[in-house]
């Protein structure tokens, strides 16, 4: 019932603005009178007993401003004041309105964008399930030059790291090249992107249709199969689940289908479609081109899986980690998946970030001292203002009307009003 009441209040004050002014000169009338009445009543003549009622209540147009003041949705109604006074403050100076905004709305629109990189590369989680439980590869050199990481690895440490580190859950991708598909009379440029098998089981996707790539299909020479996005699926094969074990031609030989992604997969290859790697130790996997993606065991620890890394890759030549520096000193280690896609450009973010927060701060420190100057000429205006009744918030507080809605702009109640 108490809330019943305080809405039914505010929406006749705000709404019935005019109708709640009328009753209230009329109490504030009425009790001048009864106490003029009673001053009356004592000796005085009428003028006096009214002059001295009116003294005594403090004014009537004090009084009834003390009671819009205090009545519900009185902050609304002040506030809608403001705006409308500040809207027509920055009309009259279309010049310092124009500039003030330009200035706020650079600096603002810096500040947001520059967020927004950071926001991605270190600050929201990875859309994945459990994403702290996944991880890339960093090989580490210190020698008697600087120290450095790489996340790249070859086709040997991907088979060291797939079969003897039982602690991960281990995938590598080959990059996303474009190739012409084929399917009947259709044909289409599409980004294809080469992963290992368990790669989706790393990432946590699950097709929608069908099913990942076996290990059988990820060795060289295993037979040809093909994953489809979602988006491919439904612009190209008018959304056919029929598709599932039917042959298409990329680069002009058969992949047979084997699944579908859900529409809200996610992966770092981004293609269209997605065939096995088949990565070895020769040809591409000669080098350092494969990108690592792993996941923890739910029974392992990251400590567990660095030390499996190193006894396991401890035995090679490291031909490949060393060939800038023989004498250097290798070490493997697993780190998250999303600080090491992040780790070359954070501390690029992070400057950008800092600088798009002075260019802010300098922006409103500047339309401060602006805002400032134009008040002086306002200072006799508030005094006069201070004097009538006017509280010193809405005299000095924060408002629409100046240029700046960040910074002093001293208005009063009964100037919003006019």
């Amino acid at each position: 019932m108490a809330l019943a009441s305080q809405i039914g209040s505010l929406f006749r004050n705000l709404v019935r603005k005019r109708q709640v002014d009328q009753q209230l000169d009329e109490e504030v009338r009425s009790c001048v009178q009864i106490l003029a009445d009673e001053k009356m009543a004592e000796g005085m003549t009428a003028p006096e007993a009214r002059r001295a009622a009116q003294a005594e209540i403090g004014g009537i147009d004090q009084v009834k401003q003390s009671v819009r003041d205090r009545r519900a949705g009185s902050g609304i109604e002040s506030l809608w004041q403001d705006v409308r006074f500040g809207t027509r403050q920055l009309l009259r100076s279309p010049g310092f309105t124009v500039t003030a905004l330009l200035t706020l709305a650079l600096s603002i629109g810096a500040n947001t964008a520059i967020f927004s990189i950071v926001n991605v590369l270190m600050l929201k989680s990875l859309p994945y399930p459990h994403p702290e439980r996944m991880g890339t590869i960093y090989t580490r050199f210190t020698g008697r030059g600087a120290s450095d990481e790489r996340h790249n690895i070859n086709g040997e440490q991907w088979e060291l790291l797939r079969d003897n580190v039982p602690a991960l859950i281990s995938a590598v991708s080959g990059g996303t090249p474009g190739v012409n598909l084929e399917a009947g009379s259709a044909v289409r440029y599409v980004a294809d992107g080469r992963v290992s098998a368990h790669y989706f089981d790393v990432l946590g996707i699950q097709p929608m249709l069908g099913r990942t790539f076996t290990e059988d299909e990820d060795r060289p020479h295993g037979p040809p199969a093909v994953i489809l996005g979602n988006g491919l699926w439904r612009t190209l094969f008018s959304s056919d689940a029929a598709i599932l074990g039917k042959p298409i031609r990329l680069k002009g030989e058969p992949f047979t289908v084997i699944g579908v992604l859900p529409p809200d997969a996610i992966t770092p290859a981004n293609a269209d479609l997605y065939t096995a790697l088949q990565p070895s130790r020769n040809g591409e996997g000669s080098g350092t081109n494969f990108d690592a993606f792993t996941r923890l065991r739910d029974s392992a620890t990251w400590q567990e899986a660095d030390a499996e890394i190193n006894r396991a890759w401890t035995t090679r030549e490291h031909r490949y980690e060393k060939s800038d520096d023989p004498n250097a000193t290798v070490s493997y280690h697993s780190v998250p998946l999303q600080g090491g896609q992040a780790a070359e450009l954070r501390p690029q973010a992070l400057a950008l970030m800092l600088a798009a927060g002075f260019i802010l701060l300098i922006a409103c420190a500047n339309l401060a001292g602006l805002t400032l100057v134009r008040m002086m000429r306002r200072s006799a205006e508030v005094a006069t203002r201070m004097a009538l009744g006017a509280s010193r918030w809405h005299c000095a507080g924060f408002s629409f009307s100046s240029p700046s809605i960040f910074f002093l702009s001293p208005m009063c109640p009964s100037m919003g009003a006019s």
